[in-house]
């Protein structure tokens, strides 16, 4: 084994999904039992954005590769933390918090530390002005590092229709996917530590609901 597990935690940063409780993105379950009556089991209908999520490029092209197109590779790998305290990420700011500790196809992952947040219902509604924004300068500034993955805690990517889709078009055409919906960032501890988003293995899928960990060493401040 190459390191002891004993000495690391695992940091569940997934959402917990509760079937019902966002009528815009539904997820279903229905009963069912075998025909021998052996045994039961659940039928899901559900959304490809539910709870959190990995997107990947057939989500936002038309001719995009999709979840089984990609290496398992491009779901797991070393992250660092951004830490947002400004309503505004800029590419100075991604600049002054990254230059130092960031490394070509490191995960980044982004935590709003501003302390605006917004409810379920508010999220789901789609009221995200207050939210933070993350600048197409700071997109431009983080594609330079080839990134595997963008996870994204309560964050905006753009004012307007045409400006979210031109920060995914600035990461995605160069081959990265977003984590979306996440919790629990405030346990992460250190300037870099592991991160795994696994998508499960379903031809055709735009998205993919996944588990998504951090793991760092343990005593960390």
């Amino acid at each position: 084994m190459m390191f002891n597990l004993e000495d690391y935690e695992i940091i569940d940063i997934s959402h917990t999904i509760i079937p019902g409780e966002n009528p815009d993105r539904p997820f279903a379950i229905q009963k069912a039992i075998l025909q021998d009556k052996t045994y039961r089991y659940d039928i899901l209908k559900t959304h490809s954005h539910v709870g959190t999520h990995v997107e990947v490029g057939a989500h936002f092209y038309e001719e995009g590769k999709s979840i089984t197109d990609y290496p398992l590779d491009q779901f797991h790998g070393p992250g660092v933390l951004l830490s947002v305290k400004n309503r505004e990420v800029t590419a100075e700011i991604c600049e002054k918090a990254l230059k130092t500790i960031i490394r070509e196809k490191d995960i980044i992952v982004i935590r709003n530390d501003t302390g605006i947040k917004l409810t379920k219902k508010q999220l789901y509604l789609g009221e995200e002005g207050d939210l933070p924004k993350v600048s197409l300068e700071a997109a431009r500034w983080m594609v330079k590092f080839k990134p595997k993955l963008l996870v994204l805690d309560n964050i905006r990517l753009g004012d307007t229709i045409e400006e979210i889709r031109e920060f995914h078009d600035i990461l995605m055409s160069q081959g990265v996917c977003f984590v979306e919906i996440v919790e629990n960032l405030e346990k992460i501890k250190q300037e870099r530590f592991y991160v795994m988003a696994l998508p499960i293995k379903v031809q055709n899928l735009d998205s993919s609901f996944c588990r998504t960990i951090i793991i760092q060493k343990k005593g960390s401040s």
